[in-house]
This record gives C-alpha cells, sequence and structure tokens, in this order.
C-alpha cells in the first residue's frame, strides 16, 4: 500500500510540473528563431499544437520567424544559392524583431549553415561564439525574460571511416553550447538526442541531410518541449499530423509565420521592407477561433 501511495504521489507530482511547465509558456509572447528548418516550420505547429491540446483552457501565443540560409556566424559559401545571394544574418532583422514583438520567450535554433558544410576551423567556430552571444546578449537587452537556445539538429550523412562529415562540426557546436550558463537561459540539447535516435534507426531523418521529414519534425518538438519542462504524448508524425486540430494549429502557423516575418522586414535574396500588418490581427483571432473549438470540445 505504502508503494502503491508513493507511486500514486511520484505521478501527480510529474503531472503538477508538466502542467506548471506548460502554463509557464502561457499567457506569453513565444518567438521562435531559426533558418530554413523553422521557417519550414513543422516542429513549431507540432509544438504548439502539444501545447494547445494538453492545456485547452490556456493561451499559447507561438510566432515562428524562421528565415531560410540564414546564420548567426554571419559567414556565407562561396556560390551560396548558386552564387545569386550570400547567406542572411540574423542580426539585420533581430533589432526589428525584439522592438516589434517584444517577446517574453524566445526560442533559438541554429548552427547547421553556421559552419558552411566545411570542416571544424577556429576562425568559424569563433563567429559561431560570437553570434551566439550577441543573439542572447541583445534578447536580454530587450527584456527577454527566457531564452531557449537549441543545439543544432543533425547532419543526416553516413560516411566511411576517415571520410569528412559535417556532423562532427555540428556535434563541437552543441557541446560548445551546452556549456552556457546565464540568467534567463536554458540550453536545449537537441543534437544529441536526433543524433541517438537517427543511430538507432535505420531510415534517415532527413532525406537531403539538413532538411528533417516529418519525424525528424516531431522530434524536433518533443525534445524542445522535454527541455522546457513539458511532457509530451507518445503518438507519430502521422497520427498527430491527421488530427484536424493540428491542421488547424498548422495553418495558424503558417499565416503567422508569412504575416509577421513581412512585418519585421527582412534581406535574403531581396530587400523585404517592413510590411502594415492590416488586417492580421482579426485573421489570427478567427483562426485561434477554430483552434479553441477543436481543442475544447468535449
Amino acid at each position: 500500500m505504502r508503494s502503491l501511495r508513493l507511486l500514486v504521489c511520484l505521478l501527480t507530482s510529474a503531472i503538477l510540473a508538466c502542467a506548471q511547465s506548460a502554463e509557464a509558456l502561457a499567457g506569453k509572447r513565444i518567438v521562435v528563431l531559426g533558418d530554413s528548418i523553422t521557417q519550414g516550420g513543422t516542429y513549431v505547429s507540432f509544438m504548439d499544437y502539444f501545447l494547445q491540446k494538453a492545456r485547452p483552457q490556456l493561451r499559447f501565443e507561438v510566432y515562428p520567424l524562421g528565415l531560410s540560409s540564414e546564420t548567426l556566424s554571419g559567414l556565407s559559401e562561396a556560390g551560396h544559392a548558386g552564387g545569386k545571394f550570400p547567406r542572411p544574418s540574423l542580426f539585420e532583422r533581430l533589432g526589428r524583431t525584439l522592438e516589434k514583438m517584444k517577446p517574453e520567450v524566445v526560442f533559438a535554433c541554429y548552427g547547421i549553415n553556421d559552419g558552411i558544410y566545411q570542416p571544424l576551423d577556429e576562425a568559424r567556430f569563433k563567429a559561431f561564439k560570437d553570434g551566439v552571444t550577441k543573439l542572447l546578449d541583445q534578447c536580454q537587452a530587450a527584456g527577454v525574460r527566457q531564452v531557449y537556445l537549441v543545439t543544432p539538429p543533425i547532419f543526416d550523412a553516413t560516411t566511411k571511416p576517415g571520410e569528412f562529415n559535417y556532423d562532427a562540426v555540428m556535434t563541437a557546436y552543441a557541446a560548445w553550447e551546452m556549456q552556457l550558463k546565464r540568467p534567463g537561459l536554458t540550453v536545449i540539447d537537441l543534437h544529441t538526442v536526433m543524433r541517438k535516435a537517427r543511430d538507432a534507426r535505420t531510415e534517415v531523418f532527413s532525406r537531403d541531410r539538413i532538411h528533417p521529414g516529418d519525424d525528424g519534425h516531431l522530434l524536433m518538438a518533443r525534445t524542445i518541449l522535454a527541455g522546457a519542462g513539458v511532457t509530451t504524448p507518445d503518438v507519430t508524425a502521422k497520427e498527430s499530423m491527421a488530427d484536424p486540430l493540428f491542421k488547424a494549429v498548422d495553418q495558424l502557423r503558417k499565416f503567422r509565420a508569412g504575416k509577421w516575418l513581412a512585418y519585421i522586414g527582412y534581406s535574403r535574396e531581396k530587400v523585404v521592407a517592413p510590411t502594415p500588418l492590416g488586417d492580421a490581427e482579426e485573421q489570427v483571432a478567427k483562426l485561434q477561433a477554430k483552434v479553441d473549438e477543436l481543442r475544447r470540445a468535449k
């Protein structure tokens, strides 16, 4: 009987801890920064879906603001995009992002582009370190209460012994990030989790070695939320994506991503000047109402 009571207490504590962690994200403006994986955004939809589903009476305000090709290091390889344009740097738009969005919570996942797909090099590594530090400093100066720094996903390639594998660079970048400590910072080790999961399966996460498919995005979302103290259900990507609630959340995510990225403005292949939101807030309210209807249905 004592063992049963102990088990019940432990389970109750775990449930309460999960609820409290989810509640810590509720009612706050959450901005998710990153490169093309974040702009693709499926993992952000999974994150929002799990939060909305777990706590249907709470409001979660997630703004996915990833930009394809982007780096923190400010580096770009020769011939990027066929020589059409260099990789964009987050810092061209970060100031405007923080000023306009005024986020209380920031999730940031960079690294895969920062080593520009070359062997580990001290100068490139320093550029990445400096970029991470600058990101954290600017977020702190802007009043962001909590930053979740996510280590880079894996470079999903299998190489022969002695051959260069870019994932070794990502491993080094992730190990350095995991040593960072400052108030208001949590570092989430996506890279190690993803590497172990990939080694345990035969099928790749990323067919092009960089951009994960649905299974990879699901793993990213679950790992990131776990790092924020939020437990997620044991479901497959296919099961989740078939849920009408996921589809509604995904529609909301795509709308926000397009409208708010344009609202902030950015430079990539061309300069996109900041654009007024217009009736975007009203459209979001309608999309959120649909999400609420689905997640609160008996």
